[in-house]
């Protein structure tokens, strides 16, 4: 990619200089030399002769001060793509989601970086392409819609019908997209000649199109690696790394688990890194006479883990998103559910829905809420849950999409 033209704006919050620090440093290792400015500065016209090819602005900017900011360089032939960036905390991108923007997010690799600011100037060689050629924009629109729901339906498609259920337990799923087509999924097969279920949340870090595209290949390689590792009986213990910690004893289950995460991982980075896509999930195999749950939490959020006496626990990461690094290290633990017991599994669209105030669903706010339904069965946990987001939200719109998965030992 040749040396672009970049303009750097930084938003008004506390943290936000050392968020475009890191990533005016990652972009100088990716040989570009941006052009750093503050919101007044370019609204005052101190880079009005400048011909940018991207804007980068910080999440914090309200979605005023983008439109404006993309408004200064429509005069240009080929006016510039906008990428908006944030730290870790993505919460300021909510505001901005709902107009379709393309964005950076840490972590501000090198690789990363390249590939996100290369797809940003395509899409805005392609506007000037769609611009110059379609006479007819309203019927471009149409066409768009259309393929929307297409896409929505064969979206659909990848999502079970149905989730395993063994013999005393409860599993139940609530999923609602913020928009046409999703980046969340969840699955659930049976494997071992149904003497083990496997069950899975993911979330893949963009939004839209591209995400959806994203969300359908690694749900078929993740459940096509599985089954087929139970099936040949064989663990591809090529895809495993040379030293592999356990967090908890191997067990049956334990090595086709670990391989399908593994094998996953090094095909998407090995062939699709230039995408810039990661997922996080949450990948569990279970034993249902036993209760024993074994796990991978590939950087996804936690989920709660409810006792039937009341207490509570927390399932964290035991290694990064799948599709970050080649090398990166998956971690198996492992819980036991008791009779009554209930593993709730979610995507971050439940604790980071916000109102119309900006106030955060929050995890506290769900494991007070789970908590006061240990007792409930799985499918009234998820309804439950669902409608107290929705009532938190109020007619505040829909930022993110919203999937939960309840598992729950009857006896």
């Amino acid at each position: 990619m040749d040396e672009l033209t970049l303009l750097v704006v930084e938003g008004p919050e506390e943290n936000a200089a050392a968020e475009t620090h890191e990533l005016t440093r990652a972009l100088a290792e990716c040989g570009n030399r941006p052009v750093l400015s503050s919101g007044p500065e370019v609204l005052a016209g101190a880079h009005d002769a400048l011909e940018p090819d991207l804007l980068l602005l910080h999440a914090s900017l309200t979605a005023k001060e983008v439109a404006l900011f993309g408004q200064k360089w429509q005069h240009l032939r080929t006016p510039p793509g906008v990428l908006l960036f944030c730290g870790p905390d993505h919460i300021p991108l909510d505001a901005h989601l709902d107009h379709e923007m393309d964005f950076l997010v840490p972590p501000f690799t090198p690789t990363l970086v390249r590939n996100r600011l290369e797809r940003g100037h395509q899409r805005r060689r392609l506007a000037r392409t769609a611009a110059e050629l379609d006479p007819y924009p309203s019927l471009s629109l149409l066409q768009h819609d259309r393929d929307l729901k297409i896409g929505r339906q064969i979206q659909q498609g990848f999502l079970p019908p149905e989730l395993p259920c063994p013999d005393g337990w409860e599993v139940a799923t609530g999923f609602e997209p913020a928009r046409e087509v999703s980046g969340d999924f969840y699955d659930g097969f049976s494997m071992a000649g149904g003497r083990r279920a496997a069950f899975l949340v993911a979330d893949v870090c963009d939004k839209g199109i591209g995400a959806a595209l994203f969300m359908a290949l690694v749900r078929t390689l993740l459940r096509f690696s599985a089954q087929n590792l139970w099936a040949g009986g064989a663990l591809a213990p090529f895809l495993l790394p040379t030293q592999q910690v356990f967090l908890s004893s191997p067990s049956i289950g334990a090595l086709p688990l670990l391989s399908t995460v593994h094998g996953a991982n090094r095909y998407l980075t090995a062939n699709h890194l230039q995408q810039a896509y990661f997922v996080t999930l949450f990948f569990c195999v279970t034993d249902p006479d036993s209760g024993r749950l074994l796990y991978i939490n590939a950087g996804h959020n936690p989920p709660v883990l409810l006792r039937a006496s009341g207490g509570h626990r927390l399932l964290r990461t035991t290694g990064p998103a799948v599709g970050l690094w080649p090398d990166a290290v998956f971690t198996i633990a492992s819980v036991t559910l008791g009779p009554a017991d209930t593993l709730f599994l979610y995507t971050d669209g439940v604790t980071e829905a916000r109102n119309a105030e900006r106030e955060l669903f929050g995890l506290p706010r769900l494991v007070r809420l789970l908590s006061g339904m240990s007792g409930a069965g799985a499918g009234d946990m998820v309804g439950r849950t669902l409608a107290e987001v929705q009532a938190h939200t109020g007619r505040a719109p829909q930022s993110d999409d919203i999937t939960m998965l309840a598992l729950r030992r009857r006896r």
